[in-house]
């Protein structure tokens, strides 16, 4: 599922992001909130999955203070989809995994038009998109294949490639890329208007 995020947690969340690993304090002191506040907002993209705690540095005694970051696209759900990938690279055919995750595409019902429309095709297919300010560039912080994707990466973002090209096949959107581990939190798909 797709959280949306904005206002005051949207800040928060871009914060963390362009700081690393970061504790309250000084997210508090860059965003001019009080620690309440800005722990209030880390509550619910922690409970979103937006946001993980882990363990601080030391700097003393005592146990350190908890830090924020944004998890690596890795980390991400535990939502996996090996069945698809099997119907795919098994029901393809031999001209290897972007021809067949193109061809399982194409059969998919939903036949997406615009950004928003794939972002919603990409979530249902268990990719936890996040659009971003560029409406033709979707961040994806999931991967339903993930410990496939660690070993044998060029096939099975060939397979996402694929599967994406399939399914705006003839519409007015290509994909254009898939950028793996684009950023340290997800990867990135780039579309582009189909020219007539």
């Amino acid at each position: 599922m797709t959280h949306q995020v904005s206002g005051r947690r949207a800040q928060v969340l871009h914060a963390i992001r362009e700081a690393g690993p970061v504790g309250v304090a000084e997210l508090a002191r860059r965003l001019a909130l009080h620690p309440n506040s800005v722990r209030f907002h880390l509550d619910q993209l922690v409970a979103d999955e937006l946001v993980e705690r882990v363990p601080g540095a030391a700097r003393g005694p005592g146990r350190p203070a908890a830090e924020y970051r944004v998890p690596p696209v890795t980390a991400r759900g535990r939502d996996r989809r090996y069945e698809v990938l099997a119907e795919i690279l098994l029901t393809g055919g031999p001209d290897g995994p972007e021809a067949a995750g193109a061809a399982w595409g194409r059969r998919l019902p939903e036949r997406p038009g615009t950004p928003a429309q794939v972002v919603r095709l990409l979530d249902g297919l268990g990719f936890a998109p996040e659009p971003g300010g560029d409406p033709h560039r979707v961040r994806l912080r999931h991967c339903p294949f993930h410990e496939l994707a660690g070993r044998h990466r060029d096939a099975v973002c060939a397979v996402h490639l694929g599967m994406l090209s399939g399914a705006l096949e003839g519409g007015p959107l290509r994909a254009r890329q898939l950028l793996p581990f684009a950023e340290p939190d997800a990867c990135v798909v780039e579309l582009e208007e189909t020219r007539e």
